[in-house]
């Protein structure tokens, strides 16, 4: 079970520790779905421990992240 020591959780990694985990692309993607309250549909969509080939995951976050922007924006936040 993760307890939020290095390399133990993948989200943990890339949003805590700073620690380069799949790409630059997909890490910055998963930490701006995180700052987006998306952290639970995130681990809901992807299992990160065992992901997908990057190109499956990448765009997979890219349209996550874009879903989760224009809801935000629908919901009066500034993005």
């Amino acid at each position: 079970m993760p307890n939020g020591r290095k390399h133990d959780n993948p989200i943990t990694d890339i949003i805590h520790w700073k620690i380069p985990v799949f790409s630059p692309t997909a890490d910055a993607l998963i930490a701006e779905i995180v700052r987006l309250g998306g952290e639970k549909q995130l681990e809901s969509a992807f299992n990160l421990f065992s992901p997908p080939p990057l190109d499956h995951l990448e765009p997979g976050l890219r349209q996550m992240r874009d879903r989760m922007l224009a809801e935000a924006k629908e919901r009066g936040w500034e993005v």
